[in-house]
This record gives C-alpha cells, sequence and structure tokens, in this order.
C-alpha cells in the first residue's frame, strides 16, 4: 500500500517535464511575418529646353609642312662637296653651318672684286688729274666728260662684283682683305637662313654640286618650322558654300582620337580636284610635341555655324519595336507615350526635332514601371 504514493509522484514529474518540452515547440497555427512593402520609385518630370548646337563638317585630311614657313637650301657656287655638318632632325638657327664647299666660283668672284677696286682708284685718279690739267686749260672739257664716265662706269663694276660676292655668302668685314688680295680662299660656307628642324637632306661629301644649271635645282636641304604645320582636307561640293576663312578646324589622329588639334581655316582652293570631285580646304594647325606628322592621313572637323534646338535628357528616350517615345504628363500620375525624332546628341541630351513642345513635362527618371501603363 506504501509503494502508491511513490508510483503517483513519479507520473507527476513525467507530466511537468513533458509540459516544458512541449511549450519550448512553436505554435502551428503561427504565421511567418510579411516582408515591409518596397516605395514606388521615385518619377521626375522635366521641361525639354532649347540649347545651342553647333554643327561640324567631318571630313579626311593630309598633313603638310607650312610652306610659308619652310626653306629650300639650294647650291650658291659650283664645287665639290668638302664637308656637310647638318644631318635630318638637327634643330638649327639662322646662320647654322650647313655645309662646306670649294669653288672656282668664289676664286672668280674675289679676283674680280680685287680688281674693281684697282679700277676705280685709277680712274679717280685720272679724273683728279684731268680737272687739275682743265683748270690751266691744258686739255678740253671732253677730257672730263670721259674720265667721269670711266669713273662711272667702274663704280658700277666694283657694285657688281660686290654683289656677287655678298650673294656667295661673303661678309662685307671680308671686303677690304679681298681687295687688299689678302683673301684668297675657295671655300664657301652655306648656312641657315632662319631657324628650323632639318627634315631632308640630299648632299654628301665629295658630291658635286652646280649653280644656275637648272629651272629646278636640287634641294640640298629643307628646313621646316614644326610648331605650326598645315592640314589639307577634301571637302565634297555640295558642303563647299558652309566653309568660309577663319572657321574652327578640329583635327584627330585615329590613333589618337582623344587627342585634338584646333586651328583655323585659312584658304578655301578656287578648284575642284577633277580625280575626286572635292575642294582642298587648308588650315593652320599649332603642334605641340611634334606629334603631328608631314604626309599623316587624319580626321578633321570643320565648323560651320551654331544652331538653337529643343533637347530632352537622353534618359527620358524609350525606342521599342523600331519605335522612339517618351512619356509625356498629361494629367496627376498620368502619362502617354509621344513618338519623337530625334537629332544630334549633345552632352548628356538629345536634339528633338519633332514630338514635343518646351510646354511639355517628360518623364526623365522613374520611367521603368509607367512604360507598361501609358498609352
Amino acid at each position: 500500500m506504501r509503494a502508491l504514493p511513490v508510483v503517483a509522484l513519479v507520473l507527476a514529474l513525467a507530466a511537468a517535464g513533458c509540459g516544458e518540452r512541449a511549450s519550448d515547440l512553436p505554435a502551428a497555427s503561427a504565421k511567418p511575418a510579411t516582408p515591409p512593402e518596397t516605395p514606388p520609385p521615385a518619377v521626375t518630370t522635366v521641361a525639354p529646353q532649347y540649347r545651342m548646337r553647333l554643327s561640324a563638317l567631318e571630313t579626311s585630311g593630309k598633313v603638310m609642312f607650312n610652306e610659308e614657313t619652310l626653306v629650300r637650301i639650294n647650291a650658291t657656287v659650283t664645287g665639290r662637296v668638302l664637308e656637310v655638318l647638318a644631318r635630318p632632325g638637327d634643330v638649327v638657327e639662322p646662320g647654322h653651318r650647313l655645309l662646306v664647299v670649294d669653288s672656282s666660283d668664289l676664286g672668280s668672284s674675289k679676283a674680280d672684286y680685287a680688281k674693281a677696286v684697282a679700277d676705280v682708284e685709277r680712274a679717280e685718279a685720272a679724273l683728279k688729274l684731268v680737272r687739275e690739267l682743265f683748270e690751266v686749260r691744258a686739255v678740253a672739257q671732253k677730257e672730263i666728260r670721259d674720265a667721269e664716265n670711266e669713273s662711272r662706269r667702274t663704280m658700277a663694276e666694283r657694285e657688281r662684283s660686290a654683289s656677287r660676292l655678298l650673294t656667295l655668302g661673303v661678309r662685307r668685314e671680308q671686303f677690304p682683305d679681298i681687295a687688299a688680295r689678302q683673301d684668297v680662299s675657295t671655300t664657301v660656307v652655306i648656312t641657315a637662313p632662319r631657324s628650323g628642324v632639318i627634315v631632308e637632306r640630299n648632299v654628301t661629301p665629295g658630291q658635286v654640286v652646280s649653280f644656275g644649271q637648272s629651272d629646278t635645282p636640287a634641294n640640298l636641304f629643307v628646313i621646316a618650322d614644326l610648331t605650326t604645320l598645315w592640314v589639307l582636307a577634301d571637302v565634297y561640293e555640295p558642303d563647299v558654300p558652309s566653309v568660309k576663312p577663319g572657321q574652327t578646324m578640329v583635327v584627330r589622329l585615329p590613333c589618337c582620337p582623344g587627342q585634338p588639334y584646333e586651328g583655323r581655316v585659312s584658304y578655301i582652293s578656287d578648284s575642284v580636284d577633277p580625280q575626286t570631285r572635292t575642294v582642298k580646304v587648308r588650315g593652320a594647325v599649332p603642334n605641340p610635341g611634334r606629334t603631328l606628322k608631314a604626309e599623316m592621313f587624319v580626321k578633321v572637323s570643320i565648323a560651320t555655324g551654331a544652331a538653337r534646338v529643343l533637347t530632352v535628357p537622353q534618359s527620358a528616350v524609350h525606342r521599342e519595336n523600331g519605335t522612339t517615345y517618351v512619356l509625356v504628363e498629361t494629367g496627376k500620375d498620368a502619362h502617354e507615350r509621344r513618338a519623337v525624332t530625334l537629332g544630334a546628341d549633345i552632352d548628356g541630351a538629345v536634339e528633338v526635332q519633332r514630338g514635343v513642345t518646351p510646354q511639355d513635362r517628360v518623364v526623365s527618371e522613374g520611367s521603368i514601371l509607367l512604360k507598361r501603363t501609358a498609352k
């Protein structure tokens, strides 16, 4: 009989343990938590705005040396080249020694000048003597006239000989020594007449060069100023009326389109190339760093004018099934699709040629969900 209370106590404790484990489990009827609703995207509308659009003519062209600063060095005497003192790529200044030529022409010219100086001295002495004799009535007046004519003739011959020496590169400081026959050298030093870069050399030591024996003498050196180059652009006949001198010309290399070179249109040809049916348009373009090279082919853009056009942001434009349209606000929370005709892109916006007016409100942001509901 005593065992009954003990059994009852054990059963009570077991029942209590089962109750605690059952309370730890979630209720079968509890519902999962609902995530917060995502707010609808904000819709931003803007009015189409007027902007200035620069119109440009795109074409191709070729780089050339600036002929106005190009110097071609020819032989000033006939003789044999002793030394060549410059090479292609050298930067030269006025007076830079280019080559030395041994010329018999220089020896002859110096001898002619010395003789002309002596003739002038002799003619002046003769004229002085004739005048003294005329004063004592020892000669007739005709003798004075003859002596004066001879003096003028010898002076003219002296000036001609001096000019020839200057042409050969002889300095006036050397004339007294030449007249005294102390300077009889036959070597001529040809120097650069202006600064620039030697871009061509066609002479070697030992070569014989000639002066005045051809209408198109060979260029011994070509010196170019590379700070500014010419660009010749090809413009087709229908586009010629839109090109004017002074317009901006932007040049880009095919390899480096992000590095423009800007110049101005300086010349428009008066003839059409019969082969390409184009007109040559020339511009002078600065060449910093000497990146542009002669004979390069380049892309040329010529600014032909500016126009005031209506634009909308590029984000407002939609394309679907070959149709280009924007969403226009027609009322509160009401929008419609409006077909538009577009033009050129302008700094994040696009020109609208037809479809909207400045009084319209166009959706620029948040139009993704509106595309389904707008009609």
